[in-house]
């Protein structure tokens, strides 16, 4: 038998290992959120909290996230959809909107686009600014919207095909 030291004993051991010596466990590795998660996990810091999901058919949804599962399907309570109008001008920002309560809100994952916690004490400082319509008035408008953006984007793919490209344009992609 040979004195040389085992390769467990070669090793250092890794920072924030979480291993148990004299001092005990590192207080840090306690906490989910000090963890990188590649994967639907990373939505682990934000159970619990108000939250604002777009949906790839261009809907806002608020509320607050309660459970999720691996494949980032997520459940809100208490949810408002809301509906942002822009004016006249396109190139200025949204200047009406339209609320709706949904209450207990279930989304399927591959239909979220983006999502974030919000800061409750500003979450609705922005609205003061903006002229609240009755959401289905909201609804309807939107809906002529879409139906006007599916409109341009038939043109623009037929366009396009006639010089060999294609457009990658899908109806549900509304956002």
């Amino acid at each position: 038998m040979s004195n040389s030291p085992t390769q467990a004993q070669q090793q250092p051991a890794a920072p924030n290992s979480g291993s148990l010596d004299s001092n005990g466990p590192n207080v840090e590795d306690l906490y989910l959120e000090s963890y990188t998660f590649t994967t639907a996990a990373a939505i682990v810091g934000s159970v619990d909290r108000k939250t604002f999901v777009l949906l790839r058919d261009g809907r806002n949804i608020f509320g607050i996230l309660r459970t999720f599962d691996q494949f980032a399907n997520l459940v809100l309570q208490d949810a408002i959809e809301r509906i942002y109008l822009k004016g006249e001008d396109a190139s200025q920002g949204p200047v009406k909107f339209g609320e709706a309560y949904r209450g207990v809100f279930m989304v399927r994952g591959e239909n979220v686009v983006m999502m974030g916690e919000l800061d409750i004490d500003r979450e609705d400082d922005h609205l003061d600014q903006l002229e609240q319509i009755p959401f289905d008035d909201a609804e309807r408008e939107l809906k002529l919207v879409h139906s006007q953006t599916i409109q341009d984007e038939k043109a623009r793919s037929k366009r396009l095909l006639s010089k060999g490209l294609i457009n990658d344009f899908t109806k549900s992609d509304l956002y």
